[in-house]
């Protein structure tokens, strides 16, 4: 699957969904020191850094794939970008959602506040990554949300196919931290 560019594109949006499934777990448990304000931005900083980790991970992996000489697609620098497109798109749909879930869930039928209901829940689990950071507020979500929908993760991605399409390990240049030198 990963030698693929269909596969690519689907672990892109995998890897969001995990991420979007720990950090909307996190978000539940700790729910009280999320719930301020200050708490909420600690957190969404926090699971954001975290998150580009993984998205950065995620390009990384796609083009060190992609140089192997078993693989059928050919590297070129800005895939990570390419390949994260349909997570773009899905932000997109998830953010349409969130709007029009605030705009149907006032005054009507019941079914409509249920699905009203499921899609605001949707929202906040598609976006608990970074949701406060995106400035969201009864159907709207601020310009500078906007841009954290949309270039986070392509810029991570982005980032982490170009530095494996460059062979630059950043593990490398952090395994002073890690291992203590021998006098």
């Amino acid at each position: 699957m990963k030698h693929t560019l269909k596969g690519q594109i689907l672990s892109v949006i995998l890897v969001h969904i995990e991420a979007a499934v720990v950090f909307f777990l996190v978000w539940i448990i700790a729910i009280a020191a999320t719930g301020t304000r200050i708490g909420g931005l600690i957190y969404s900083s926090v699971s954001s850094l975290f998150y580009a980790v993984m998205m950065y991970s995620q390009g990384y992996s796609a083009a060190k794939n992609d140089k192997k000489s078993i693989s059928r697609l050919t590297p070129f620098f800005y895939k990570g970008a390419a390949i994260s497109l349909a997570l773009t798109a899905a932000n997109v749909l998830t953010a349409v959602l969130y709007r029009l879930a605030w705009s149907l869930g006032g005054d009507g039928e019941s079914l409509v506040k249920i699905w009203a209901v499921i899609g605001n829940v949707w929202t906040l689990f598609w976006f608990s990554p970074y949701m406060n950071l995106l400035g969201m507020d009864k159907g709207s979500i601020a310009v500078y949300g906007f841009v954290t929908i949309l270039l986070l993760h392509t810029a991570a991605c982005f980032l982490g196919y170009f530095a494996g399409y460059k062979n630059f390990d950043i593990s490398e240049k952090f395994r002073f931290l890690m291992y203590e030198k021998k006098k």
